[in-house]
């Protein structure tokens, strides 16, 4: 009779994208060994992914931080049983090739809200105070009076939220202690639990129109795909903010770009965008107003800690033959 394989655990981690690895080595302590295989971030040729296929060879589960699962990688990965994303969203995870493949796939949702939300609202508040320009010029320009720039509080503004989920509800609770009008458009909850939490029903098109903040926290699906488009920053009051954190899919970059030029909009905040690292010639980088910061929403030392070990705790308990917590998918065969 043929020796039993012995299952093991590979965590794609690299030093832009790491994982914390004490809750993933606690969570599947006499369970499985665990492995860290340096999956890149962005789309690899067909040799590459034969490489790191031979890579995961005999690992029944990997940890996704960074990379991409494709139908092509899972062909090479018979033993491959369930792909836990570190993270709540999964667009980096081909779900339907992994449901035929008998792959189970799992999300952390949630583990990251408190992180996003809070540097949501500090992008916001810098756009307000022009705080990054300030310190730029006094520590760098030795400037004093002229970096003292007149901006705006956010108390009696107006925050639109598109999507209140775990972090958009967050980000509402936060923005209303700041004195804030929180309106919000999610088309998966009713009237009622929106105003459960705070958040005033409104379709898009009236979102738009209203807010003098725009906060996106909806995911990347071929509904949202460039959602905030020329047409949608057309229907904006001239002069708001628009603040990312959640997809960089979900906004046309060049529309913004010539927005923020002309004045359409008063300023723009993004964590995410789409294409990342972003092209150095891209027309976000001459435009005004513009506030980038490098993917880092969920890049806290609590929140890679919460996403770890909810990531490692879902293989664990599909490795010990018991239901994941927060399953995407039900695999059409094992």
């Amino acid at each position: 009779m043929p020796a039993k394989k012995r299952q093991w655990v590979a965590v794609t981690a690299t030093d832009d994208f790491p994982v914390k690895m004490k809750p993933v080595r606690e969570a599947l302590r006499g369970i499985a060994p665990v492995r860290t295989v340096p999956l890149p971030f962005s789309p690899i040729s067909a040799a590459e992914e034969k490489k790191f296929a031979k890579q995961f060879q005999g690992a029944t589960s990997i940890l996704l931080r960074p990379g991409y699962v494709t139908p092509t990688l899972l062909h090479q990965l018979p033993d491959l049983k369930i792909v836990a994303v570190h993270g709540a969203g999964v667009d980096q995870v081909d779900v339907e090739a992994c449901t035929e493949y008998g792959v189970l796939v799992t999300n952390a949702p949630g583990a990251n809200a408190d992180s996003v939300a809070e540097l949501t609202l500090g992008l916001m508040i810098s756009l307000a105070r022009q705080i990054p320009r300030s310190a730029w010029q006094v520590h760098y320009e030795k400037a004093w009076g002229e970096a003292r720039h007149t901006g705006s509080e956010l108390r009696g503004k107006t925050l639109g939220l598109v999507a209140v989920g775990q972090i958009g509800r967050r980000v509402a609770g936060l923005c209303k202690a700041f004195g804030m009008k929180v309106c919000g458009f999610d088309p998966g909850l009713t009237t009622k639990e929106m105003r459960s939490l705070g958040v005033r029903p409104m379709q898009l098109d009236a979102l738009l129109a209203a807010s003098d903040y725009l906060s996106l926290h909806a995911p990347h699906t071929p509904a949202t795909y460039h959602l905030i488009d020329r047409k949608a920053i057309a229907k904006m009051k001239r002069g708001a903010f628009l603040i990312n954190a959640a997809r960089g899919p979900l906004v046309d970059e060049l529309a913004m770009a010539q927005a923020l030029k002309s004045g359409r909009l008063g300023g723009a905040a993004l964590d995410v965008l789409e294409g990342e690292p972003p092209d150095p010639k891209s027309p976000i980088f001459d435009a005004p107003n513009i506030l980038l910061t490098p993917h880092m929403g969920g890049s806290t030392g609590e929140c890679l800690d919460r996403i770890a070990s909810t990531a490692a705790s879902d293989i664990a308990r599909m490795l010990q033959g018991k239901q994941p917590k927060y399953r995407i998918n039900r695999p059409r065969r094992s």
